[in-house]
């Protein structure tokens, strides 16, 4: 059984969110593929959030594909959190 796999049936997240945050995107899709949640909490918040405030556009395309939601309440919220790279990259996928 491949680590990712394994990783999923034990609800382990840390390695997919590392994945995220580093800019390793064929493995979170690789997770994704395999079952991972785009939208389940991981490590207290949502994957989209990592992707967002890592600046990994690649991630936030593949967790858009895989079900997360961009919800423009949610950026207005967390705004701070993010860069303004992010957020332009962001409002362009929501017009």
């Amino acid at each position: 059984m491949s680590k990712v796999i394994a990783d999923i049936k034990k609800g382990f997240s840390k390695t997919f969110i590392n994945a995220i945050c580093n800019h390793n995107n064929e493995l979170v899709l690789e997770y994704l593929k395999n079952g991972m949640s785009a939208t389940k909490e991981c490590m207290g918040e949502e994957p989209m959030f990592y992707a967002i405030t890592h600046n990994n556009f690649g991630a936030i395309l593949l967790l858009l594909k895989y079900g997360a939601i961009l919800d423009k309440e949610y950026l207005e919220e967390n705004n701070k959190d993010f860069s303004k790279e992010a957020l332009k990259f962001l409002s362009s996928l929501l017009k």
